[in-house]
């Protein structure tokens, strides 16, 4: 009907207008800003949603930081090692230098000093290299955690292995001792992978071509690559003493090879005596040579034993003892571990239950120091015995002497007239040769009190070698410690290599996951421009509709005038 104090028509009009308004409102806000949720009344389990997804996506840009940082902190070690790595090589190339008898004293002497730097530089390296202030390469960056994951404990861990001189190139060497009786030997070398055990073919210790020490240490090393141990051996006799003029028996041999009657010179300064054992070194495989101290040394080439038979003459100063030497044989293991082995006939390579084998375990650094007696012995530098030490007795005297011509009741005693030249320079020689090659002096007092001592206590080990590549045997050494080093950094570099490509695989996984979550945040909290557009025109013709549906609608009222006129 026609009322006038309420207008029902406008009121509706009002009300729509009052809608349509707010909606207008609210799609210019989304409009203008971009997103389709501005507060929670615009979709409140929506912006639930999406809050979570965007802290998700925040803390994976987080963890993504922290893996690069990670990777940061990887690749600046991985660099400072590939310097030490290449200082290594050099130290290496220094001792193959080093270990050829074409260099003197002095040139070894340079070449240490120059590894010293070497190494110097490489602990250098070592203790400055560092990330945030944090050291690297000293051994205190073990276990170190990065959170790469939007959770808790989403963790990749990774360590660096101490790379100073002083902790890397650590290597294993064992010396048996000198084998003095041939035989058949079967070696195997237990857990060389910490599960397996590798069983050696036999092999024959004798004084034969193609046998002894040096067929063993070829048949070792032929797998060197599976087992991780390698093996080296020195077959050697040395003189007690200088040479003294003396001559062979008429059946002297070596090693089944007849020589015969030799007279030699003191000193063989006419050469007789070794020009008369290398005319046949071709076949016996022996050659013969003097020391620096001027006493004879007999070296196995090819490995195989040394027997001598006959009389090759007190004044060689080779004792009777050693007639039969099939050497000693050296193994090396680049880990620092012990090398378990068993097996049978090992008496035969100096290794057997009742032989003293001499071990150690030698770093990088400690290669540059002076090597003390029992590090020397394990590296295999003492042809003579081995095994530590060796104890001069009451029955290592009788058996020289009596070996050597003199037994009880015949006849020499003080002022009596005979010539005990022999004898004398036999055992003066016996006693030179440990005094001089193992250390040992007599104190003073009489001759009986010196003898009484000797007799009663002597205890003679091999001597101190010199640093590093100062001798053959040494930089042979070092070259072994060197390679140890370099497989222990490439082990270290292998191990951040594995981890630097963890994450990495782990970045680009998650770096995937953010864009799709911030994808899913998206498309629940940003405006769809298109639609929105489309909403913001409807809503804007139906606030202009509004306006003139609210005016038609007051001007209805008019119409009730028109009744009163």
């Amino acid at each position: 009907g026609f009322r006038i104090n309420t207008n029902v028509a406008s009121l509706n009009a009002q009300n729509n207008a009052n809608l349509n308004s707010r909606a207008l409102d609210s799609s210019l806000s989304r409009l203008s800003s971009g997103l389709r949720i501005n507060s929670a009344a615009d979709d409140a389990s929506g912006m639930a949603i999406a809050d979570s997804l965007r802290s998700q996506a925040n803390t994976l840009g987080q963890a993504i930081n922290n893996g690069n940082d990670a990777l940061g902190i990887l690749q600046t070690a991985d660099k400072a090692m590939d310097e030490q790595l290449k200082i290594l090589d050099t130290i290496k190339v220094k001792a193959t230098q080093a270990a050829q008898d074409g260099q003197s004293t002095k040139t070894r002497n340079m070449l240490q000093a120059d590894i010293n730097r070497l190494m110097e530089e490489l602990d250098n390296i070592a203790n400055t290299t560092s990330f945030n202030g944090k050291q690297l390469l000293s051994g205190g960056f073990t276990n170190q955690s990065f959170q790469i994951g939007a959770q808790s404990n989403q963790t990749i861990q990774a360590s660096i292995g101490a790379t100073q001189s002083s902790k890397i190139g650590v290597t294993r060497f064992e010396t048996g001792s000198m084998a003095k009786e041939s035989g058949v030997a079967q070696l195997t070398i237990k857990n060389y992978n910490g599960i397996d055990d590798f069983k050696f073919q036999p092999v024959v210790i004798s004084s034969s071509v193609g046998t002894g020490m040096g067929a063993l240490a070829e048949e070792i090393n032929r797998v060197a690559d599976i087992t991780g141990v390698r093996a080296n051996f020195l077959v050697q006799t040395t003189g007690a003493g200088s040479i003294k003029a003396d001559k062979t028996s008429q059946d002297f041999t070596i090693n089944g090879v007849k020589i015969g009657e030799v007279e030699y010179k003191e000193g063989d300064e006419n050469g007789a005596l070794i020009s008369a054992i290398n005319s046949v070194k071709d076949t016996t495989g022996v050659e013969a040579s003097k020391d620096a101290n001027g006493r004879l040394v007999l070296n196995s080439r090819d490995g195989r034993g040394i027997e001598i038979t006959g009389n090759i003459g007190v004044g060689s100063g080779i004792m009777k003892d050693d007639y039969k030497n099939f050497g000693r044989l050296s193994l090396v293991k680049n880990d620092g571990k012990d090398i378990l082995i068993s097996g049978s006939g090992l008496s035969f390579i100096g290794m057997g239950a009742a032989d003293m084998i001499s071990q150690a375990s030698i770093s990088l650094r400690e290669s540059k120091g002076n090597i003390d007696t029992h590090v020397a012995d394990a590296m295999g530098f003492n042809a003579y015995k081995g095994g530590g030490k060796m104890i001069v007795t009451n029955a290592n005297i009788g058996d020289f002497m009596s070996t050597n011509g003199m037994s009880a009741g015949t006849g020499y005693s003080v002022g009596s007239g005979k010539d005990m030249s022999k004898v004398y320079e036999g055992n003066l020689a016996f006693v030179t040769a440990f005094s001089v090659a193992f250390g040992f002096s007599v104190g003073n007092g009489d001759g009986a009190t010196q003898f009484a001592a000797f007799l009663n206590t002597a205890s003679i080990a091999a001597k101190d070698q010199q640093a590093g590549v100062t001798t053959l045997k040494g930089a042979m050494a070092v070259m072994d410690i060197a390679e140890t080093a370099i497989t222990n950094l490439d082990q270290i570099r292998a191990d951040l290599g594995a981890v630097q490509n963890q994450i990495t695989r782990t970045l680009n996984n998650i770096s995937v996951t953010q864009v799709n979550i911030k994808s899913a945040e998206s498309n629940i909290r940003d405006v769809d421009f298109a639609a929105e557009s489309a909403n913001f025109a409807k809503f804007n013709i139906l606030a202009q509709s509004g306006s003139y549906a609210m005016s038609q609608a007051n001007a209805v009222q008019q119409n009730v005038m028109r009744l009163l006129q």
